[in-house]
């Protein structure tokens, strides 16, 4: 049973590779019966906007993405604080410039961690040397993404962790307060990249934001039909898998096929193809709205707007 989550900044709108994530996570989740959860990642108390947060829930409704629970990292600053008080306790953080900052004990620390898609990764001497004195607390009282997120895991029980490869230098900072926690880790899947012309998409592109698709009319399952293919495969690739409706996802996802660390290509010519097969085949294929619904497919998600 996998317990996953998605966590978006409220910064922008939201990055077709956020949603993508997303919606691989939630395959691990839904096809393991375990749970999925939406984080709000508003730690930024500068840049947050709660528009953004409304246009990350209407991507996430709009995909028919549902999750167990949503909340806002703001409303567990107390927790991140509290453990950043126990690390200074415990002589493993200092006060400092008003900050609390790490400080990593010389011994027993962790030297590798595994990627299930990139083998065995090194702790590199630049990776302990950038997290010891890492910030944990901001001396404006809010906490560091690194230890925000581990924090978050840990008490949400999250077990498996997908994200972009682009996070992996994140990773080995969050093994190492991990490890200082005592706390077992989840497992980790980095995939690569979406790219357009073998360059990272960028946050600036408009093909990028979710919203543009929404907005545009592209039917959700053609979106979800053309992400799945960004970064995973079935393990039989042949006609019959060229069209994986969300339930035929949720079949195949974990144990029929396999996640790539290799960048993945966006098509606009392929995801049109989709958009126009789908919506010639609507009433034949089950919707994720429907699929996670309940009797009546009306199934709402949490609200997390405040």
């Amino acid at each position: 049973m996998f317990n996953t989550r998605i966590a978006p900044s409220p910064t922008g709108d939201m990055h077709i590779g956020t949603a993508r994530t997303a919606y691989f996570n939630w395959l691990a989740a839904r096809a393991s019966c375990g749970r999925f959860y939406l984080r709000i990642d508003d730690t930024d108390q500068a840049r947050n906007n709660p528009e953004y947060t409304k246009v990350i829930l209407d991507t996430m409704d709009w995909l028919g993405l549902y999750y167990d629970e949503c909340f806002h990292q703001s409303s567990r600053f107390n927790r991140h604080m509290m453990m950043a008080e126990s690390f200074i306790d415990s002589g493993l953080a200092i006060r400092e410039d008003g900050a609390v900052k790490l400080k990593l004990p010389i011994d027993n620390l962790p030297k590798t961690w595994t990627d299930s898609l990139g083998g065995e990764i090194a702790i590199t001497a630049n990776d302990f040397e950038n997290t010891d004195g890492m910030v944990l607390i901001k001396s404006d009282g809010t906490p560091s993404y690194n230890w925000s997120s581990v924090i978050d895991d840990i008490d949400y029980e999250i077990n498996f962790v997908i994200r972009g490869v682009d996070h992996i230098s994140n990773t080995s900072k969050q093994v190492i307060l991990y490890n200082l926690l005592k706390a077992p880790l989840p497992k980790y899947a980095h995939v690569g990249l979406i790219c357009v012309k073998n360059k990272p998409m960028s946050k600036r592109d408009a093909a990028a934001s979710m919203l543009h698709y929404k907005n545009a009319g592209y039917d959700p399952e053609a979106m979800l039909n053309f992400l799945a293919r960004m970064g995973w495969g079935p393990i039989k690739d042949d006609k019959s898998t060229v069209m994986l409706p969300v339930d035929r996802m949720l079949e195949l996802f974990l144990n029929s096929g396999k996640m790539r660390s290799a960048p993945s290509n966006f098509d606009l010519a392929k995801l049109e193809s989709f958009d126009r097969k789908y919506k010639g085949k609507k009433g034949v294929w089950r919707t994720g709205q429907a699929l996670m619904g309940d009797d009546n497919g009306d199934k709402k998600p949490n609200d997390c707007s405040g």
